[in-house]
């Protein structure tokens, strides 16, 4: 009997303990979604790494938050092109080779279900990242910047 009173004691204070103190647990740092850095500035981002994913893109969708992104991974280098079919939104497209920018096309705008304009990297890359229009200049993010992927 005493026993089962002891730990009925440290299951009432524990539980005391956990709602006093429950707004000051933070989530742990090891679980963090998939963003990539540029200049200090961070980007969250979903991957688009299959076929489907890379036709789908952003397509769609009513909005993009703020600071977030779509990185699409290629298996290889190649010379990229993107459009802006069933887009709501303008984008910045930022084509990546490895790590470093190489081109960036800004304030791209939607152009429905028939687009006419296709954008490209000009030369073989492996990454590229849409984010909102006007991220990179309101973050000064330019052709040569390096960027550090944590995915």
């Amino acid at each position: 009997m005493k026993g089962l009173i002891y730990i009925l004691s440290l299951l009432i204070v524990g539980g005391f303990l956990f709602l006093q103190f429950k707004g000051n647990i933070t989530p742990s740092l090891s679980i963090q979604s998939p963003h990539v850095i540029i200049n200090n500035h961070t980007i969250e981002v979903e991957i688009a790494d299959e076929l489907n994913e890379w036709q789908q893109g952003l397509s769609d969708r009513e909005i993009l938050a703020e600071n977030k992104g779509m990185l699409f991974v290629f298996p290889d280098k190649q010379v990229r092109y993107f459009w802006m079919k069933n887009m709501n939104f303008a984008l910045d497209i930022i084509w990546l080779d490895d790590k470093k920018i190489i081109k960036i096309d800004e304030n791209t705008q939607p152009e429905g279900e028939k687009p006419t304009r296709k954008y490209s990297s000009m030369i073989p890359i492996n990454y590229v990242m849409e984010v909102n229009a006007g991220w990179c200049e309101k973050n000064k993010i330019k052709v040569g910047d390096e960027v550090e992927f944590n995915l």
